[in-house]
């Protein structure tokens, strides 16, 4: 997996030195600098831009780091998807904990927990927990 991550990346480098490099070869042939093949390299440039912004914003989406109240007293323990657009989502509030049901037209109190759950503070969910833990795997291998 590293060696196919570093050639791409390698890749993604060299691309610039070779659109230079093709662009100094079409202005000494006298071409125009605006060909088939360099409209194709920057559409293809293009798309691969915006597939890497909705990868990001994809997985930003997908951990819990700005999901968290700003003083930091409100946040989601833990969630279960219920059905495709249903969940059931625990929600710490203070000292409180609530058992939310989440739908895409309501939220509905399902339970108000009379004594909180334990939670674990070193891998709470998030993705920082989840690579560091996945880190420390790795390292006693």
């Amino acid at each position: 997996m590293k060696q196919i991550l570093s050639f791409c990346s390698l890749w993604l480098l060299a691309l610039p030195l070779y659109a230079a490099e093709q662009a100094n070869t079409a202005r000494t042939l006298g071409e125009s600098p605006v060909s088939a093949s360099s409209l194709l390299q920057t559409l293809l440039g293009l798309i691969l831009v915006l597939v890497c912004i909705a990868l990001v914003a994809w997985l930003l989406k997908r951990s819990n780091s700005f999901h968290t109240a700003a003083s930091g007293k409100m946040k989601v323990i833990a969630g279960l998807p219920l059905g495709t657009r249903e969940r059931a989502v625990l929600v710490q509030i203070g000292d409180e904990q609530l058992l939310l049901g989440v739908t895409p037209q309501q939220i509905n109190l399902l339970h108000k927990l009379a004594t909180p759950l334990e939670v674990d503070s070193s891998n709470n969910g998030d993705f920082a927990g989840k690579l560091r833990q996945i880190m420390q795997q790795r390292g006693k291998q």
